[in-house]
């Protein structure tokens, strides 16, 4: 299971774990009512009382910072083209890119190039979907004015579209060239109503089966987005080819689901590609499974019969068995695979009741069992909202078909929209939170962690384990010594060198692992400006710049010595700790230092006062009388700062143009000079 981010998470438990219980739906927003025609808000803006129009076959992603995003489909003014995102974390949806109202024509602008024009224009009735490594939103074909057989790339970072693939125009032929051969003139025929992608763990996109203009398919296509180039990988290149089901379990090259409209997909933890059920062109429909290998390109049917039109069998709720099995049924676009990676199914149409369904399926991969885990066991049922963002035993989405579908960073189950026979399209969005004691899966392992972000070089730091559901794990800390750990919150990690840092955790138990990896986790600070000490005379003297000083003398803090600069008063072993604006620490030493009090040259009469001077500094010279006399102040090498003449003692300087540092101040009459040291500020 991928992780978003560590505030998604939190956040995410803090707005909902208050309201969700185990087993149970939420209507989290949107209309009771059917047919309503959302609030778009401003574009842009996201907002609690905004949401979507009702709708009917829209399209669906969700982006890797857990976001769900949602375009297009069938509403009650026309087939819209709207791109819609909504926050989980503060159940806000924000309407993004395309207009408020329906009938949008395509445009398509440059093959491969973005643009702020650019458009898909109108889409529903099946539009397979994809996202890809980088976050971008793919989509193919579905129905405008006919079938179409373009693939669109949206980015989220630029908000632009950008035509990939494919014909401008609708009910385009396609191009299958060699079976298993890629080619820059491959492409899949025009499409609609399915919704059957998968991307493989290589980053390919994969889509299977459909209905063209022609009747129905069962070719299954893969697409390789760094050479922008199709490959017919299996399936047959005309229509309504018969099912080969071979023996169930096991796979063989000859073995292919046959044509079907087909909505409902999965891919388990080790790559394979699932699908469940759809329509032939008979008319009637399936309730079998099948399970595709990648690596052999091979399909194997796994469950289910191997005939049309079976009504099924729900058992007992929440009980697996072998006899279990959802009844024939299409437009179950509703589904979702879990981090143990098993699979869910809701709702669709079955035969020959032609009504429509709101149960929810489990499957378990290993055990090849279903269970039935909510809803009703008949068509037609109007569901049950209760009270918005509380969950309830009874609550329950009305049966429905064409309904978009999300799954969650926790494993929770979201679903929009769809139709219902009589009832119109939805605008209803509702979360379901699994039952790990119905589901088998349990204890989900989530990998969290926390420690401080930014650190001084040369600092060794600790990590605090917060996941849960875990037995084992792997850390790994680019940049640190030791840079891997499988401590549960492993301590004294150490950093050496300025930069940031990646830190990723693994949390695994017996069922699976989660991994959350944060790049520049870890700033280490530059290093802090280095440090020395000079003496002049009975004065040290640290090197400027730093933001605070602290001086000792034989290893113990001296009160009050926090400037660049410290009086000596007696000699020994001095250091001095500067702290930089980072907050890090360089030391500097002197030892043997020989000092005394200091003296007055010539008198020991003259006086300065206040020592340390800040603003004003009084000088006097009794000695001097009342004879006018001269005064000048040097700098500690020697440098002449500030000259007064004919002037009488006391008098007043004024010292704010001198810097912070020790000083000479001399007074010469006609016949001595008195010479002494003052600190200004």
């Amino acid at each position: 299971m991928k992780k978003f981010s560590l505030f998604f998470y939190f956040a995410f438990c803090i707005l909902h774990s208050s309201f969700a219980q185990l087993g149970e739906w939420t209507w989290v927003s949107g209309d009771t009512i059917p047919a309503q025609p959302g609030i778009f808000g401003t574009q842009g803006v996201p907002s609690t009382t905004n949401h979507p129009p009702g709708v009917y076959e829209p399209c669906e992603w969700t982006d890797q910072q857990g976001n769900l995003w949602l375009y297009g489909g069938i509403g009650g003014t026309g087939t819209f083209s709207d791109l819609w995102k909504y926050n989980v974390s503060t159940n806000e949806w924000t309407w993004v890119n395309g207009p408020s109202t329906a009938g949008q024509l395509p445009s398509y602008g440059t093959q491969g190039v973005s643009s702020p024009t650019n458009t898909p224009g109108y889409r529903a009735y099946g539009i397979m979907t994809w996202v890809d490594v980088n976050n971008n939103l793919w989509f193919f074909g579905g129905w405008s004015s006919s079938d179409n057989n373009d693939l669109w790339k949206y980015d989220i970072t630029t908000n632009e579209w950008t035509w990939i693939n494919g014909d401008t125009f609708t009910g385009g032929a396609g191009f299958y060239g060699t079976l298993g051969v890629a080619s820059a003139l491959n492409y899949p025929p025009a499409r609609l109503e399915v919704a059957c992608s998968w991307i493989d763990n290589a980053n390919n996109l994969w889509l299977f089966g459909g209905e063209a203009l022609s009747g129905h398919l069962n070719d299954l296509w893969r697409f390789d987005i760094a050479a922008n180039q199709w490959t017919w990988m299996n399936g047959s290149n005309s229509t309504n080819a018969v099912d080969v089901y071979g023996t169930l379990g096991v796979s063989a090259p000859i073995n292919t689901p046959g044509a079907r409209q087909c909505y409902t997909h999965f891919k388990d933890l080790s790559g394979n590609l699932w699908l469940f059920g759809g329509t032939a062109y008979n008319p009637s429909a399936y309730n079998d499974l099948w399970k595709y290998d990648v690596a052999t390109n091979e399909w194997a049917w796994m469950n289910g019969p191997n005939f049309q039109g079976d009504i099924g069998s729900y058992g007992t709720q929440c009980v697996a068995s072998s006899s279990n099995l959802p009844g024939n049924r299409y437009e179950n676009r509703s589904c979702w695979t879990d981090a143990c990676g098993n699979f869910y199914v809701f709702g669709g149409v079955g035969y020959p009741s032609n009504g429509d369904y709101n149960d929810l399926w489990y499957y378990n991969v290993s055990a090849n069992m279903w269970t039935w885990v909510s809803g009703d066991q008949t068509t037609g049922s109007p569901g049950f909202f209760g009270t918005q963002g509380l969950s309830s035993p009874t609550n329950m989405p009305p049966a429905r078909m064409g309904a978009s579908s999300w799954i969650d960073a926790n494993g929770n189950l979201w679903l929009y929209g769809g139709f219902s026979s009589g009832f119109s399209q939805w605008g209803d969005l509702w979360r379901f939170v699994p039952d790990p004691s119905c589901t088998q899966c349990n204890n989900i392992p989530v990998a969290v962690f926390s420690a401080p972000h930014h650190i001084c070089p040369g600092t060794c730091t600790d990590f605090t384990n917060l996941s849960t559901g875990a037995t084992s794990y792997q850390w790994t800390f680019a940049g640190a010594n030791p840079s891997t750990s499988t401590d549960v919150s492993p301590t004294n990690i150490c950093y050496n060198t300025p930069g940031n840092y990646l830190v990723q955790l693994i949390a695994t138990n017996a069922n699976t692992s989660d991994t959350l990896a944060l790049n520049n986790y870890i700033t280490v600070y530059p290093y802090p400006a280095p440090q020395g000490i000079s003496q002049s005379g009975d004065t040290l003297f640290a090197n400027q710049g730093a933001v605070s000083y602290q001086w000792y003398h034989a290893g113990n803090s001296i009160p009050g010595a926090t400037d660049y600069f410290y009086l000596a008063t007696e000699g020994g072993d001095f250091n001095v700790v500067a702290t930089d604006a980072n907050g890090c620490e360089v030391e500097a030493a002197i030892f043997d230092v020989v000092a005394s009090v200091p003296s007055l040259v010539n008198s020991l009469s003259s006086f300065v006062y206040p020592n340390p001077a800040i603003d004003k500094l009084e000088v006097g010279c009794p000695e001097a009388g009342d004879k006018e006399v001269s005064i000048e102040v040097y700098d500690m090498v020697g440098a002449l700062r500030l000259r007064t003449a004919n002037s009488k003692l006391p008098t007043e300087l004024d010292v704010r143009c001198l810097s912070s540092g020790m000083y000479w101040l001399e007074i010469s009459s006609a016949k001595k000079i008195f010479r002494l040291k003052f600190i200004k500020q």
